[in-house]
């Protein structure tokens, strides 16, 4: 069962979607805009390991109906730095506390825009060395499991189209060609 009701139809339309997903009912906001969108701010947490493994998060994502696998990431809303949301996110989406954090970028280590025709709102990605650890979602509902996996099996999971994510698929491809920068310098 899905149903969409269309509640503004005007510079962009926005629907209430009701969507059965297993049993168990989602409701959330779509929205469809065909020029302009104010997407906000985000950093993006690429977490790696003592073992040079990269933190997953995944997610089930209503818009599109599936399961994602993806980088944790948090929006620049709460009027903290970019750097505390990072620790706040970690927190909240992987169950790593700011003790078992034993590196942070100070600033970004890529930034780009979300949409460069659309949107004005930025995407920052930092470098997150944390000690190995079995890790648990702490607050996060949206959140169903966090794993760290090899480069390898990263690129294998891209190959057969179960990572599409695009800050994913950045963060990846940066993190690959950093590595021997950040294993030299540890």
């Amino acid at each position: 069962m899905e149903k969409e009701e269309l509640i503004y139809d005007g510079y962009v339309k926005i629907y209430d979607v009701t969507k059965n997903n297993n049993g168990k009912i989602e409701k959330f906001t779509k929205v469809q805009c065909s020029t302009y969108v104010n997407f906000d701010n985000e950093s993006i947490l690429n977490v790696f390991n003592e073992e040079g493994k990269m933190a997953l998060v995944t997610q089930y994502r209503p818009i599109i109906g599936v399961k994602t696998l993806e980088v944790p990431a948090g929006t620049l809303d709460k009027g903290i730095s970019p750097k505390e949301i990072i620790i706040e996110e970690l927190d909240e989406e992987c169950g790593i506390s700011k003790e078992n954090i034993i590196d942070i970028s100070d600033e970004p280590v890529l930034s780009y825009k979300i949409i460069e025709n659309m949107s004005d709102g930025e995407m920052h990605i930092f470098l997150i060395h944390v000690k190995t650890m079995d890790t648990l979602p702490h607050e996060e509902d949206d959140v169903e499991e966090v794993k760290f996996y090899t480069l390898d099996e990263i690129e294998y999971l891209i190959k057969k189209r179960v990572v599409t994510d695009p800050k994913t698929l950045i963060s990846f491809f940066l993190y690959k060609d950093m590595i021997k920068w950040i294993i030299e310098k540890n």
